[in-house]
């Protein structure tokens, strides 16, 4: 074995180091996973059998850049195999089968839940209105909650939060709002978790029904938790007699991961530990991360370490690094073979920037000239961000691809807007065969209602089969006739009728009408995801005032919806991602639009390493944008000394 690489002096230092624990406090594009593969090669040198190191990371890219750091460093295929790398999810679920002695079917994908998730919706909706009525905050099938609760219970398990209350501790509208957590959230949590766990198979013999992302994870937590756990010393799960156990990515840490970390090193007498992460990466809503486990929690719950900088990037030059600095206050020296650029730019309408991204398509400063377009990637604070943006994207033929949100022609308050505008000007035919069942399940979240002589599930029966033309002229009409809430049926008539005048200056006024944001809370229950509805038609609003009418507006939506899945649109790409979507990834060209002291400010760690992650992702140029005037506090890091 053969590490051909010239180490720094921080990576020779950590090399050496002797010291059992040791926290590497790491900056964005310093190397963090080749820096583990040298100590991997070191500890190996040293005596260390290769198949006792756990090689941990929280993602799958994270285990590939394992590999790829092994094939760096001439790490021979046996040798590199003969390490035990994966996630740790993977990794506690291979200890619980282990102590299950079954296997338990693991999901990936929300849409596989999905009916989990509905089905805890109906039946915690049942449980509340006997206990709480009024409290329930969501109405409707919950359809289009469900990946907004998803995130929630990753969240609630990821910190652990409600194992460490009390053993009293019982689900109220009194007690969830002390803790900081919705009572509708909760109270589906409550009856997801309970179907998930509590499920008796056909052998009657009661056992976990699934794990989605994240549950093997809490799961043996929850176990290694307990005060009466049901194993003994012999059959601990994590008692493995380990030589070495390197943690990557280690900012991303919950309450669930550091008490598996925990008990991994208290039970492998001798074991030696690396861990490596960016503090200033850490994004609290993402799963329950929490910078507290590389700090003060990692000496009070495992032992103090050795704490050792990894400070010097190789992702991109000084130009980024020295802004990065002032904001995360840390050296951030730059090693980078390449200049870096950034710039800070006026854009007072999505189509400026779009024009700079045609140009930078064109011209491709600060990029290889091979480089292909998924090189240049627009990161965006806020998904409704992308509304205007995508829809100019298509007017002028750029080819994009969405990465950690729905496209604006998909999002369901969007596709409620088109019907209702549809029905208002009597245009047929909007929506292609695949939209328009979402459409007609988005406008009966929003409005409610049942059909006449039927129930819910009849009432969806009628919908499914429903052609737009059917569902405008008679279902809608019914729906709003039949709704519960009258007062947002007094609105969505309200927009329609402000919208029949089919001319475009009145659309912002049949927007307004509608008041989308109280609808979508008892469609979303989050507060977040309310408010982006509403920016996201705001949007739309902005994007529609260059044509002639209501009609022509959509019209063009329809040929964009068409334009979306044709073959014309295969092929390389520019970016439009969320900042976490693009949490561990890089980019020869990163744009970040919205840096506006309204929409991408303030002193809060959440909203700060946000920025810190987005701008960390350039590789060769870093451009970003605010309106006249707004100028986000952020840029103030990025102004010429």
């Amino acid at each position: 074995m053969s590490t051909p690489i010239v180490m720094t002096r921080e990576q020779s230092e950590i090399c050496a180091c002797t010291h059992p624990r040791i926290l590497l406090e790491a900056n964005a594009g310093a190397g963090k996973t080749t820096t583990a593969a040298l100590k991997i090669a070191r500890l190996i040198e040293q005596g260390a059998n290769p198949s006792r190191i756990v090689a941990l990371s929280y993602t799958e890219p994270g285990v590939q850049a394992y590999f790829e750091a092994f094939h760096r460093l001439g790490f021979t295929p046996e040798l590199a195999r003969a390490i035990r790398v994966g996630t740790l999810e993977d990794f506690c679920a291979a200890r619980l089968k282990w102590l299950e002695n079954l296997t338990v079917e693991r999901l990936s994908r929300a849409e596989q839940v999905r009916p989990e998730v509905l089905a805890a919706i109906a039946s915690a909706r049942d449980w509340a209105s006997t206990r709480y009525a009024g409290e329930f905050a969501l109405d409707g099938t919950g359809e289009f909650a469900v990946e907004g609760l998803l995130d929630e219970f990753a969240q609630i398990k990821g910190s652990m939060q409600l194992l460490r209350q009390d053993e009293g501790f019982r689900i109220s509208p009194d007690s969830t709002g002390e803790l900081g957590r919705d009572f509708t959230t909760l109270a589906v949590y409550q009856h997801y978790e309970s179907q998930r766990c509590h499920f008796v198979d056909a052998a009657g013999e009661p056992r976990v029904k699934f794990r989605y992302a994240g549950d093997a994870t809490y799961d043996l937590a929850r176990l290694l938790a307990s005060d009466d756990p049901s194993f003994g010393w012999e059959r601990h799960p994590l008692r493995l007699r380990l030589d070495a156990v390197i943690l990557d990515e280690m900012h991303d840490t919950n309450w669930a991961m550091f008490t598996v970390l925990q008990s991994l090193l208290a039970v492998n007498d001798g074991v030696k530990f690396l861990g490596v992460g960016d503090r200033d990466q850490v994004i609290h809503a993402r799963d329950g991360a929490d910078a507290w486990f590389m700090g003060p929690g990692f000496a009070a719950f495992i032992g103090e370490p050795q704490r050792l900088p990894l400070t010097e990037t190789r992702r991109f030059g000084s130009a980024i690094a020295q802004p990065l600095a002032r904001l995360a206050h840390k050296p951030y020296p730059s090693q980078a073979a390449a200049s870096s650029r950034v710039e800070v730019r006026q854009a007072s309408s999505a189509s400026e920037l779009i024009g700079w991204i045609n140009d930078a398509l064109t011209r491709r400063p600060g990029l290889r000239p091979d480089s292909p377009r998924s090189q240049l990637a627009v990161l965006l604070r806020h998904p409704s961000a992308a509304t205007e943006l995508e829809h100019g994207l298509r007017r002028q033929a750029i080819r994009y691809q969405t990465v950690g949100f729905t496209s604006y022609l998909e999002r369901p308050e969007v596709l409620l807007l088109r019907l209702l505008l549809a029905r208002a000007v009597g245009l047929p035919d909007q929506f292609r065969s695949t939209v328009l069942g979402p459409a007609k399940r988005a406008s009966w979240e929003f409005i409610g209602g049942v059909m006449p002589q039927a129930d819910e599930a009849r009432t969806a029966e009628i919908i499914e089969r429903a052609t737009q033309a059917n569902f405008v002229e008679f279902v809608l009409p019914e729906l709003l006739r039949q709704t519960p809430h009258q007062a947002a049926s007094r609105r969505v008539q309200e927009a329609m009728r402000l919208a029949a005048s089919d001319r475009i200056e009145d659309l912002p006024r049949a927007i307004a009408a509608l008041d989308i944001r109280q609808l979508a809370r008892r469609v979303f229950v989050q507060a977040e995801a309310a408010e982006d509805a509403e920016r996201s038609l705001q949007g739309l609003v902005h994007a529609s005032q260059t044509y002639a009418s209501i009609s022509a507006f959509l019209r063009s939506l329809l040929a964009h919806d068409y334009d979306a899945h044709a073959d014309k649109w295969a092929g390389e790409r520019i970016i439009l991602s969320s900042i976490e979507a693009a949490k561990g990834l890089e980019f020869e060209h990163v744009i970040i639009p919205e840096l506006n002291r309204k929409d991408f400010d303030g002193e809060m760690p959440d909203e700060r390493n946000l920025f810190y992650v987005a701008a960390s992702r350039a590789k060769y140029q870093l451009t970003l944008v605010h309106r006249p005037g707004e100028a986000s506090r952020y840029l103030r890091h990025f102004a010429p000394n």
